[in-house]
C-alpha cells in the first residue's frame, strides 16, 4: 500500500503534524510497467504462466490496474486519494509525470525557500 493509502486508512492522528504531502501520479502504462519489472525481479519464473505465483501475480496486476478508475477497488483508488488530499491543512505537491526523483526533490526544495 502506498503512503497515501496508509495515511487515508490509519494516519488521521498524524495529519496535524504534516507540513508537506507529496502525491506522485504516473500514467497507468508507466506504473504497470514498473510493477511488472519489479515483480519479475522479485519472483522471476515463478510468475510466468504455469509458475506457482502466476495466478497471484495476475490478480495483483489487475488490482493495480484498477487504481485510476476505482471500480474494482473503491477503497484504494485515485478518486479517494484526491478527496483525501483536498482535506489536508498542509502544502500538497503534486507530480503528475514520471520525472526523476532528483527533479521532484529539487522542485519541492525550491518551493520551501
Amino acid at each position: 500500500m502506498g503512503a497515501v493509502g496508509l495515511a487515508v486508512r490509519l494516519g488521521d492522528v498524524f495529519i496535524p503534524l504534516f507540513q508537506l504531502v507529496v502525491f506522485l501520479w504516473v500514467t497507468p502504462e508507466v506504473r504497470l510497467a514498473r510493477l511488472r519489472e519489479r515483480e519479475r525481479g522479485r519472483y522471476g519464473a515463478a510468475i510466468a504462466p504455469g509458475g506457482p505465483r502466476h495466478e497471484a501475480y495476475e490478480r495483483f496486476m489487475a488490482w493495480a490496474a484498477a487504481y485510476d478508475d476505482g471500480l474494482d477497488v473503491p477503497e484504494r483508488c485515485r478518486r479517494l486519494h484526491e478527496q483525501w488530499l483536498a482535506t489536508l491543512p498542509c502544502r500538497v505537491e503534486r507530480f503528475m509525470d514520471a520525472g526523476s526523483a532528483e527533479d521532484h526533490v529539487a522542485a519541492i526544495m525550491g518551493g520551501l525557500r
